[in-house]
């Protein structure tokens, strides 16, 4: 008797512990990794909370939040985890190198994922946006985040000065005459204060390029277009700047600076700089004091306005173990509660159309005026050779101001350099 009932006892625990063990295997969830190289805060805290709201959502998938360094998550190492079976299943890339990684076979294809969905991206994000995320008609990661540039001036430079603290300059004849008038110098080698300084900041060659209404590639004939006419005038006009002020001057003065809270803009040292939406919150914190204008980007008459978009995007992987569960979170992050969240966090634009007029969003004021900068916004084009560009462009704006190379010379050099490889990625 007593056999028999330890018996039916033994037989009830095995039941219990399988249903138990059901249960919990019910109950597992999907591992899903997710690199990111954001490691700074506010941005870090940001996309921890981003995943954690996306894991209590639903109850299949379980991210795991890994912050790497930036170099881990280039073309190279990333394909290197890959195909040692230790890449992520989603990953934040900087949205214009998505050509570039999609040709190096480093990207999922996205678009039977979305196709599966019944889902249009391409009605829901900025154009500019999801233009940089496509590559020959497929979509390879979904914009998360973006930015606009403007003129920030000091309004106490420029009563200073006799001018209108109210009127910054819109055109480039005006930016000229500005810049002369708020310079100050201590000798003919030393400055106690410069208008502007073309290149500082985010006054890149994509920045003047546009601004003087030249661009950078032809989408219709596949062919780099960087010696435009309007683009080697910007860049003459910025060789014209670095030999009436110096270019040795120049770099001296500016090479005094370096960490946001020795910003020679708030320093007073800088009258005008061209920069993204995130300094409203650097002015906040390092300069509270400072008066400052936002005003557009100056162009060659019958350009503007014109301002220029980058920003991030959430990318899934080739031959990602959990590439499902990746694009669900990649959908969630960048979808309308992962960017209210992210930019609430962080003040960054969002990239959907449905959130681009939600100024409630920002902690700081002054992210109207990049908002309604949105629709005149241009991003860099989406090659696979995008880096490489970039390189050579900046290498070939420091040859100009140098006085290393005519903006002529150095532009046809580009050209001569990137076209090839354009050519060799069709």
């Amino acid at each position: 008797m007593r056999s028999h009932l330890r018996g039916k006892l033994l037989v009830s625990l095995l039941v219990v512990a399988m249903l138990t063990s059901l249960a919990g295997a019910a109950l597992a969830k999907e591992k899903v990794t997710f690199w990111t190289s954001h490691s700074g805060q506010p941005d870090r805290g940001s996309l921890e909370l981003i995943a954690a709201t996306f894991n209590e959502s639903q109850d299949k998938y379980e991210v795991e939040v890994t912050i790497v360094p930036g170099s881990e998550t280039d073309v190279a190492k990333l394909m290197t985890a890959v195909a040692a079976g230790t890449g992520p299943d989603v990953y934040l890339v900087d949205r214009f190198t998505t050509a570039q990684r999609a040709v190096a076979g480093a990207l999922t294809d996205l678009t039977p994922f979305i196709e599966r969905a019944g889902w249009k991206p391409q009605d829901e994000y900025l154009p500019f946006a999801i233009e940089e995320s496509t590559w020959a008609g497929k979509i390879y990661s979904l914009p998360f985040d973006t930015d606009t540039r403007a003129l920030y001036y000091r309004k106490a430079d420029f009563v200073e000065m006799g001018l209108d603290p109210e009127a910054p300059p819109t055109t480039i004849d005006e930016l000229n005459q500005v810049l002369t008038k708020l310079t100050k110098r201590i000798s003919e080698r030393r400055f106690d204060r410069l208008g502007l300084i073309p290149w500082m900041g985010q006054g890149w060659h994509y920045t003047w390029g546009w601004a003087f209404g030249g661009e950078f590639y032809d989408i219709a004939n596949r062919k780099l277009t960087a010696n435009d006419p309007a683009i080697v005038e910007s860049f003459a006009w910025q060789q014209e700047i670095a030999e009436q002020y110096g270019i040795a001057a120049i770099q001296g003065f500016a090479s005094a600076f370096g960490s946001e809270a020795q910003d020679p803009f708030i320093a007073g040292k800088i009258s005008m700089i061209i920069d993204g939406d995130w300094k409203i919150a650097g002015l906040k914190r390092f300069g509270p004091d400072v008066e400052y204008g936002i005003g557009n980007i100056p162009t060659k008459p019958g350009v503007g306005p014109v301002t220029w978009a980058g920003g991030w995007a959430m990318a899934v992987p080739r031959g990602a173990k959990n590439a499902e569960g990746g694009f669900e979170f990649a959908r969630f992050a960048a979808g309308p509660v992962g960017q209210e969240i992210y930019t609430r966090d962080t003040s960054h634009l969002p990239t959907l159309k449905a959130l681009v007029d939600r100024v409630d969003l920002f902690a700081d004021d002054g992210h109207d005026f990049f908002l309604a900068n949105l629709p005149f916004a241009k991003s860099r084009p989406a090659l696979p050779v995008g880096a490489l560009l970039w390189d050579e462009l900046t290498a070939a704006r420091d040859y100009v101001i140098n006085g290393d190379k005519t903006p002529q010379k150095a532009l046809d050099d580009v050209v001569e350099r990137v076209q090839p490889e354009i050519d060799k990625s069709f």
